[in-house]
């Protein structure tokens, strides 16, 4: 499974997008997820640690949240999925489990004033220049984490750190290799070129039949029918069992009663903040404040606080760390006393308090009736798929079983791996899409697969009725097209003789353009250009491209183009001083420490696993989403 992910979520452009997502503000916690079936159950383990849905999820949903804005807020869970964002977000939650679990094997342990200097050292808290608690808070109200949570995972990525930086830290990249690979890189050349095109030889004669047969030979796999899997399928779906499912108001009232903490919005405080270092400032700011001086004046002269910076906020209870519930049990415009956490002491005021406050049950009763009804189509899909699977077992064809557990099997037509039919067109209705295609072409002729369960939902399983194998298109059938391609072999064989003669020629000293006079070709210039080619290099190809990077001036090549061939002769070198431009240099240099520093975690990470059991309910998460 992990490697799965791994293979997905390999892609630069996800890469670049993590990179830019962790360079924005990576945070991790605990967030708001609609309480549905499995969300509080265990979808991922490592070592004895069990990861619940509403972590995952909530790390899968924010990630995308951090993400969307570069893709002009367009980008949904689909298309996550698509750009192995969901799979890479996956993975990092997995990486961080295991740093942790070593680092508690290790014994590294993360104090109250090292969170403290990390978090006065990230720029993203930090305003006219110092660590500002109203920023801090606003962050986390953004990226929708309490502090409890984030400190917690702040102490993880500093164990991890603690844990990786004696392994990276001679990791250097030589000054000369960085020059080296600069030079090698952005060295460029020029060429001379010309294209012989297929137009220029039409006269090659007409095919025989034979010849015909001999290119259909030749080319059958271009002129074949693709393997066809005619398949029955039986599909269980939710949605197929919701409508005669009812719920009575009494049901949902219940329900209602149930789960009333759901629609209960918290008791909620609008506090004022003074936070220092310091015990003896908090205790002297506290004996101010407790004499009548104003919480504004006391953050001003006694904390050397400003005093723009006072507002904490909304908070609810849960949004606080412990060792400020007090606040809680204070009165509208009293102060705590001095608290501790691990960001310092606080002093906090109480400015406004909002009332728990319960959305009524007619709010919320067509939701809960549609999650009820859910719920319950649910439960009878899951008895539903076993008595199919036991009419199967117990010898019952396909359409025997589907009318067992009152559905009806869907005779598809003949399909190929990409699920087209045998005109090359999409089958529709495909239920449960490439993975149909998958069990059909993984189950033998007259096999029934095991019953799977689908990824958007609902239940599964095919009997291939027959397999119709690939054949060769008959000659008539494709005779136009085999003479065109008949035609067109011949004449790039006789441009690749005709370039032959032509580098021949420049062998023997002619330039390319006497050489190739008789022909009626044009030359023209190709670059300056890199290794790499690209529009630079027209009309040459990567194949002569690399060939003149591989000798000096006069070096001549050849190569098929879409048109015909294509004729390369090296005419300029121009490489290039590194020293002119050390700051790419430099930014290189860099480049290939990080990739050094990179090959040696994922090292580390690769030891991890092989140590720590890790298991991933894909299915289960999939759901969720």
């Amino acid at each position: 499974m992990l490697q799965a992910i791994r293979s997905r979520a390999t892609s630069w452009v996800v890469k670049l997008l993590f990179v830019l997502l962790i360079l924005s503000f990576a945070v991790w916690g605990i967030g708001d997820i609609f309480r549905q079936p499995g969300a509080e159950a265990t979808v991922i383990t490592v070592g004895s640690e069990k990861v619940t849905g509403v972590e995952v999820v909530n790390q899968i949903r924010r990630d995308v949240e951090q993400l969307r804005p570069m893709f002009g807020g367009q980008l949904d869970m689909a298309q996550a999925r698509e750009m192995g964002i969901v799979d890479r977000s996956i993975e990092q939650l997995v990486q961080r489990k295991l740093y942790a679990h070593a680092a508690a094997d290790l014994g590294i342990l993360v104090g109250d004033d090292a969170v403290r200097r990390a978090l006065a050292a990230n720029p993203q808290f930090r305003s006219a220049g110092q660590f500002d608690p109203r920023t801090f808070q606003a962050v986390l109200q953004q990226t929708r984490t309490t502090e409890q949570a984030y400190v917690a995972s702040l102490r993880q990525d500093l164990a991890r750190v603690a844990m990786t930086d004696p392994i990276v830290a001679g990791a250097t990249a030589p000054t000369a290799l960085a020059d080296a690979l600069y030079r090698h890189r952005n060295e460029k050349r020029r060429a001379d070129a010309l294209v012989l095109a297929r137009a220029l030889f039409p006269d090659v004669g007409t095919p025989d039949d034979a010849q015909l047969a001999a290119t259909l030979d030749k080319l059958k796999d271009r002129f074949s029918t693709p393997e066809l899997r005619r398949v029955t399928a039986i599909v269980l779906t939710p949605d197929a069992l919701i409508e005669g499912i009812a719920i009575s108001d009494a049901a949902a009232e219940g329900e209602y009663n149930a789960r009333k903490l759901e629609f209960t919005k918290p008791e909620q405080r609008r506090l004022q903040q003074i936070l220092v270092a310091d015990e003896a400032v908090a205790k002297q700011a506290a004996e101010a404040l407790a004499a009548g001086q104003d919480f504004a004046t006391v953050a001003k002269d006694i904390a050397k606080v400003d005093p723009a910076g006072l507002d904490a906020g909304l908070m609810e209870r849960s949004g606080l760390p412990e060792e400020l519930a007090a606040v809680f049990q204070v009165e509208v415009g009293k102060t705590t006393a001095p608290l501790q956490s691990a960001l310092g002491w606080h002093i906090l005021k109480v400015v406004e308090i909002v009332p728990e406050a319960v959305q009524p049950f007619a709010e919320v009763k067509a939701a809960i009736v549609e999650q009820m009804r859910r719920e319950r189509a649910l439960d009878a899909l899951a008895n539903q798929a076993t008595k199919l699977e036991d009419a199967l077992a117990g010898g019952a064809k396909m359409d025997e079983a589907a009318t067992a557990v009152g559905v009806t099997a869907l005779a598809l037509p003949p399909l190929d791996q990409q699920g087209r039919d045998g005109d090359g067109q999409p089958v529709s209705p495909l239920p449960g899409g490439p993975e149909l295609v998958r069990l059909a072409f993984d189950t033998a002729s007259g096999e029934t697969a095991p019953l799977i369960e689908m990824p958007e939902g609902g239940y599964l399983v095919v009997h291939v009725d027959e397999v119709v194998p690939a054949k060769v298109r008959a000659l008539a059938d494709v005779r136009d097209a085999l003479v065109q391609a008949w035609t067109e072999e011949r004449q790039t064989e006789a441009a690749e003789k005709a370039a032959d003669e032509i580098l021949a020629a420049v062998k023997g000293g002619a330039s390319l353009a006497d050489a190739a006079k008789a022909r009626g070709v044009e030359v023209k210039p190709a670059g300056p250009f890199m290794r790499t080619g690209g529009r630079e290099a027209l009309p040459l190809p990567q194949s002569v491209v690399t060939a003149l990077f591989a000798g000096p001036v006069g070096t001549a090549s050849k190569g098929i183009v879409a048109d015909g061939v294509a004729i390369g002769v090296l005419t300029a070198i121009e490489p290039v001083d590194a020293k002119a431009d050390q700051a790419a240099v430099d930014t290189l240099r860099q480049t290939l420490e990080r990739d050094i520093v990179s090959d040696l975690t994922n090292e580390l990470a690769q030891a991890l696993r092989r140590r720590v059991s890790v298991e991933i309910d894909r299915a289960a998460i999939d759901r969720l989403l």
